[in-house]
């Protein structure tokens, strides 16, 4: 390779190394919840000084102008040492009060380790090959509380670009992180992945067919006689299998919370404001953690007896800071344009609750914001908006379609409302069969077919015809 661009490939290759690390923040930060963005700032004030007032800038504190110049006053008589032997000799001993004041704060909000946390940690040693990391990370954001799988499979393969296959793939040897089980989308898919715990067991292999065979239904429902046929064992025997297989945990994540608390709680980062163009998309900025440097330090700075070595030290914290307040505005930003162009998309929920959304993409959205579906993914994750129609879910606004008689596309969430519209109106002496609400359901213009009635219905919890009598 020619000197010359053997000098550009490294220059290029070590501006790569030095942005990457920053991009790969922001990315990170835009897919936190407002509890994880918290958290996130908590780790930096671990470690770097010069952030000003931990505790009032976490709480935001409202006390009033004269309050705050008092308080600031009190701080600053505080920083000026007499001058005698009690003075400390440097700034690393002049900031030790202030560093323990700052780690018992940090140590009174200490939280668990979260699911998320803890299944991530275990990307980099896994199978999972460096180009599909990100991948993994997205899926393990699709986990719910007990640990299964509840993202949808082919709009990942929208938003990701990646085939079923390889989504799949990836989800199965998620599956062996510990906890075992996790990422499945079955019952019986999280009890397989864990099947290993019962290798000294001499059950394993009745278990692992019992699962293999979708016997678990007979289990519950009591019908010991066609587990026992199927598997070709005794009364007795089926004692001891079943045992085992109470071993395996059915929630694997139970031990771990989303948030790394016992509860959580919802917090609406957007909020829907009506104007005279429509509804607008806030971030409310008292909702986001605010970050200021210390005078004292931006002092030290300027102050000609501060040594060089803690003027380096100083400047990389504050262009720590800097780094982070950027991505934190950078963050705001784009989840202000996304929401706004979700809310312009779907205006008709404002008006008419879940019946007035239509089917969006993930990518219709993207090109309106221009950026990459995959941020749009990100930005939705965890985020809540409140609504004059209650608190939702960014990610609730993206519905797959459904043909209707005329050629038109309506949502799912459409179909539903028009499903509980006729159930709440039938005569209960005489409720309506799933072939009946077919029909009607037709002639609202929704080509719906009975099993697809029953599968409806029975997300909706709306019980059968038998049980609605009375």
């Amino acid at each position: 390779m020619p000197q010359n661009l053997s000098r550009l490939h490294r220059q290029t290759q070590s501006q790569s190394m030095v942005l990457a690390p920053r991009m790969l923040r922001g990315l990170d930060m835009l897919a936190m919840s407002l509890p994880e963005l918290r958290a996130e700032l908590n780790r930096e004030l671990e470690t770097n000084p010069v952030i000003e007032d931990v505790e009032r800038t976490l709480e935001k504190d409202t006390v009033s102008q004269k309050e705050r110049e008092a308080a600031d006053r009190e701080r600053s008589q505080e920083d000026d040492y007499p001058e005698d032997d009690s003075a400390p000799d440097s700034f690393y001993e002049a900031d030790a009060e202030a560093m323990d004041r700052r780690r018992s704060f940090l140590e009174s909000r200490t939280t668990e380790e979260t699911l998320e946390e803890h299944l991530l940690s275990q990307i980099a040693t896994s199978e999972i090959d460096e180009a599909h990391f990100q991948l993994a990370e997205i899926l393990i954001g699709e986990l719910n509380d007990d640990g299964y799988f509840s993202g949808s499979i082919p709009d990942l393969v929208m938003v990701t670009g990646e085939s079923e296959e390889k989504i799949r793939e990836v989800l199965g040897v998620i599956m062996t992180f510990d906890p075992p089980g996790c990422g499945a989308t079955t019952l019986e898919e999280c009890l397989l992945a864990q099947i290993d715990k019962l290798d000294s067991s001499p059950y394993q292999d009745e278990v692992r067919e019992l699962l293999e065979n979708r016997l678990l239904k007979d289990v519950a429902e009591g019908r010991l006689s066609n587990v026992e046929k199927a598997l070709g064992i005794s009364h007795e025997r089926y004692a001891d299998v079943l045992s085992a297989l109470r071993t395996l945990d059915p929630r694997p994540a139970r031990a771990y919370s989303r948030s790394g608390k016992g509860v959580n709680y919802v917090n609406p980062e957007v909020h829907a404001v009506k104007t005279v163009n429509g509804w607008e998309a806030r971030v409310d900025a008292r909702s986001l953690p605010e970050i200021r440097i210390s005078p004292r330090y931006l002092k030290m700075l300027e102050d000609p007896a501060t040594d060089a070595e803690t003027k380096e030290y100083i400047r990389a914290k504050i262009a720590s800071v800097k780094e982070l307040k950027d991505a934190i505005a950078k963050r705001e930003e784009t989840v202000t344009n996304i929401a706004q162009a979700i809310f312009d998309a779907q205006s008709g929920f404002f008006e008419h609750g879940l019946k007035g959304l239509r089917p969006l993409t993930m990518q219709e959205i993207a090109d309106a914001v221009g950026v990459h579906a995959a941020t749009v993914s990100r930005t939705v994750n965890d985020k809540y908006v409140s609504t004059p129609r209650g608190t939702v879910e960014l990610r609730r606004f993206f519905v797959s379609g459904f043909a209707t008689a005329d050629g038109g596309v309506v949502s799912k969430d459409t179909v539903y409302e028009a499903l509980k519209e006729i159930v709440g109106s039938e005569d209960r002496s005489k409720p309506f069969s799933d072939d009946k609400i077919s029909e009607l359901l037709k002639a609202k213009g929704y080509s719906v077919a009975r099993r697809t009635v029953a599968k409806y219905r029975a997300a909706l919890g709306i019980p059968g015809a038998s049980e609605r009598a009375g």
